[in-house]
């Protein structure tokens, strides 16, 4: 049996990392949580995700700034990003697109489109 992608799932606001899991329970994927960014960074590096579902809009530390931080890291710079947000503004698209993110959907998140999002990743 193939061990699932691990997913880590990161937002600010519990609700949204509920729902995410809730989405993804009858998946192909195993999810695991982190609330900013700070806390993304130390489970990227003990729990090795397979791909992260990034918010933007978070205290302290950004969704960009947490990007920004994967990629620098030579162990880390190819991991898959999506970055998930209730920004639409193609400024937002573009910068995500600059900073090296994998995908971009739109808050709220449509169960089917996450799923094929992620599909893809791991054809």
């Amino acid at each position: 049996m193939n061990k699932k992608p691990l997913i880590l799932a990161v937002d600010d606001i519990p609700v949204n990392t509920t729902l995410l899991k809730s989405q993804l329970r009858f998946s192909n994927y195993d999810i695991i949580t982190a609330s900013n960014g700070k806390e993304a960074l130390e489970k990227i590096a003990s729990d090795h995700p397979d791909a992260v579902l990034l918010d933007i809009m978070m205290p302290e530390m950004d969704g960009f700034e947490t990007l920004d931080a994967i990629r620098s890291n030579p162990e880390t710079e190819n991991l898959p990003v999506i970055m998930l947000t209730s920004l639409s503004e193609f400024e937002h698209h573009a910068n995500a697109t600059m900073k090296g993110a994998t995908g971009y959907l739109t808050k709220p998140l449509v169960t089917s489109q996450l799923i094929e999002t992620l599909d893809k990743l791991f054809e």
